[in-house]
């Protein structure tokens, strides 16, 4: 891993705020952090007009045992690995975790949003998997943006989920944060926020 330099708040404070597609994928990252998948995290944000409208992450529906809480430190858990069901069928049985994204609706839904899901744009740290986006296409999500494209073993499945989303949304998208936005945000996140810049007056 190579280094990352992370300048001081004083320094900071000159390179530009991120723009709104960074701001939400960096949103979407840290709300990854809260995943209780041992496969991979993932972390969605769902915005309409510049405003977060829901946020989701992957792992277990709400009562069951996660998959981070079993296994070993020297043997990391999966259901689906353990059940020696194969990536071909993951998305029907073995897997018990429900996907960011369809958290991230499933939220709106809960809280009575539901119905300014349309046009509305997802942000997530993956992307969708036909499941997903199925779902989004449902509820009238318009953009997505996507760190990491989903690979698995079966590449020509792959591409073919690829070029539905092509074909679904209005932008499906690539997005990486750059270099100075993450020194901008890596600084936020370390250390203390809001430390005076200015003296008191």
């Amino acid at each position: 891993m190579t280094d990352f330099y992370i300048p001081p708040l004083m320094e900071r404070r000159l390179l530009n705020r991120p723009d709104w597609h960074q701001y939400f994928m960096a949103i979407a990252k840290v709300v990854s952090t809260r995943s209780t998948c041992s496969s991979r995290p993932v972390g969605c944000v769902v915005t309409i007009g510049n405003r977060i409208l829901a946020t989701g992450y992957n792992g277990a529906p709400p009562g069951e045992t996660h998959c981070t809480d079993l296994g070993s430190d020297e043997q990391i858990y999966c259901a689906r690995r353990a059940q020696n069901v194969p990536d071909s069928l993951k998305l029907a049985v073995g897997c018990r975790s429900l996907h960011a994204e369809e958290n991230a609706v499933d939220f709106a839904h809960r809280f009575g949003l539901a119905h300014l899901l349309a046009g509305a744009t997802v942000y997530t740290t993956l992307s969708p998997c036909i499941r997903c986006i199925e779902k989004l296409k449902n509820n009238g999500i318009s953009q997505i943006y996507y760190e990491l494209s989903y690979e698995s073993m079966d590449q020509e499945r792959d591409k073919e989920w690829e070029t539905i989303a092509k074909n679904t949304f209005k932008v499906y998208e690539q997005l990486s944060i750059s270099d100075s936005d993450n020194q901008k945000i890596a600084g936020a996140l370390i250390g203390i926020t809001s430390e005076r810049l200015i003296p008191s007056s």
